[in-house]
């Protein structure tokens, strides 16, 4: 009886280790940044509490000072927003499977941070850069 006891425990720990291993992840990858009608489309996307573009966690977002930047945010994972305070630039919160966008014009040199402002996101590393040269 104890063998037949473990040797359920083990194919169930066994098949919950494969379905954590074959779950399927979110596609972070893709075409991020592209020019349209004069305005820069940067696509960003979010997972575990984490930002992403290319595949890269919280890359750094290069524009140039005086550009039309139109912010593309998506969820793939969590409850999220995409905003940047010193351009007054803030995305709605979007659930898991949900997008919203945002524009502005790039009009200060500098290093400023993107954050996520939903909860503690932001304390708990969902942040980057956005660089204007």
């Amino acid at each position: 009886m104890n063998k037949l006891i473990i040797s359920l425990l083990a194919a169930i720990v066994l098949l919950g280790g494969l379905f954590v291993l074959l779950k399927p992840s979110p596609d972070l990858t893709g075409k991020t940044v592209f020019e349209e009608e004069n305005v820069k489309v940067i696509e960003v996307d979010s997972a575990n509490l984490r930002f992403y573009m290319d595949g890269v966690e919280n890359p750094d977002i290069r524009v140039k000072e005086g550009d039309k930047v139109k912010i593309n945010f998506k969820s793939s994972e969590g409850y999220h927003d995409w905003m940047v305070d010193e351009f007054n630039a803030s995305t709605e919160r979007v659930n898991p499977g949900e997008s919203a966008s945002v524009e502005f014009v790039a009009n200060k040199k500098g290093v400023f941070e993107y954050y996520c402002s939903v909860g503690r996101h932001r304390e708990n590393g969902m942040k980057g850069n956005f660089i204007v040269e």
